[in-house]
């Protein structure tokens, strides 16, 4: 082998090393501007799987005051594929219409309207005064009104302050509200 074949191997396999590490950043970023479990699918199911099965529950009573991962705990409130993300830095005053799943990290100072579709408030999100939807699941703030015209699930990271209107509604175990509820 030549000193030109030997550089012409390592610069194919630096190459190919550059090529592998943009891509693992690429993943690393996308990964870091939406939730990991964002392609999980919600938990839409017959009723014949009500709460105990729920995988956010943790297995071991002596856990139960130990933080579980957002990825874990949100499972059963985003949606299968698509829709938006309003970032943990957006802050958005003004109202928010979605004819997709929304999943929400920053801040609504507005009503948040999404009549067929699910909106996930996250840990870091918050809404106030009304948020409104087919299934609304917050794991943030939420103040004023929430209305969810099949399921509200209130995720033990939550604090609720207002009204609460659902047809269902789950609570877990260390959620804070002050609502009445519907």
């Amino acid at each position: 082998m030549g000193g030109g074949d030997v550089f012409f191997v390592l610069s194919l396999i630096a190459l190919i090393i550059i090529v592998l590490d943009g891509k693992r950043r690429i993943k690393k970023r996308v990964s870091a501007a939406q939730p990991s479990s964002w392609h999980l699918q919600q938990s839409q199911s017959a009723p014949s799987e009500e709460v105990p099965n729920l995988p956010s529950q943790p297995q071991n009573p002596a856990k139960v005051d130990l933080p579980t991962s957002p990825s874990t705990e949100t499972t059963q409130c985003l949606p299968a594929s698509g829709g938006s993300l309003i970032g943990s830095t957006l802050r958005i005053d003004g109202d928010v219409s979605a004819h997709e799943a929304l999943v929400i990290s920053g801040a609504v100072v507005g009503n948040v309207t999404a009549w067929e579709h699910s909106v996930m408030v996250n840990e870091a999100g918050s809404v106030s005064p009304r948020i409104e939807a087919r299934t609304v699941c917050v794991a943030g703030s939420v103040t004023g009104q929430l209305v969810a015209t099949d399921q509200a699930i209130v995720l033990s990271s939550a604090r609720v302050s207002g009204s609460i209107e659902a047809k269902r509604l789950k609570c877990e175990s260390g959620a804070w509200l002050q609502s009445t509820v519907t």
